[in-house]
């Protein structure tokens, strides 16, 4: 279970970095997502360590936050485009 919640960490410092230079943010809400649904299962279907409840609780909060960051620039940035695109009458 600890190479699994290390895989989900690195994942997650992928998702800070693109979320940070605002790149690849579609794909990084579809892996937020991902991550986030995992580890709710984890979380409610496994038998973990208080250790690893802990860490996965860690790592379930920073992704969903992670996943609201994303979603806010990809809000804003189609905000931003919408000004640009012609009107239709």
């Amino acid at each position: 279970m600890s190479t699994v919640l290390a895989d989900i960490e690195e994942e997650l410092k992928f998702c800070q970095m693109s979320v940070e230079s605002e790149s690849r943010l579609e794909l990084v809400v579809e892996i937020l997502q991902e991550i986030s649904s995992k580890l709710e299962d984890f979380m409610l279907k496994q038998k973990l360590t208080e250790g690893e409840m802990e860490q996965a609780k860690s790592l379930y909060q920073k992704a969903r936050l992670l996943l609201h960051r994303a979603q806010a620039i990809l809000s804003i940035r189609d905000k931003e485009q919408e000004k640009f695109l012609p009107k239709r009458v």
